[in-house]
């Protein structure tokens, strides 16, 4: 039962990191249209990317882990 409840848990997670995903991709597309230098519009998706990457990576991780074991 435990199991079930930390499978359930971690998917919960999974689905928070990409809502918040999508709601600050969403915010940089509206935040970039008034920043004039490249670097900075692109430097923000990448910066985005990483940190809920590693989210999104971590989440799976826990989910695969409860699944096995």
């Amino acid at each position: 039962m435990a199991y079930v409840l930390l499978i359930i848990a971690t998917l919960i997670g999974l689905g928070i990191s990409l809502f918040f995903l999508k709601k600050n991709v969403i915010r940089i597309r509206e935040k970039n249209k008034n920043e004039p230098k490249a670097y900075k519009r692109g430097l923000n998706y990448v910066l985005t990317g990483l940190w809920y990457g590693y989210l999104i990576v971590f989440f799976v991780g826990l989910t695969i882990n409860n699944t096995i074991f």
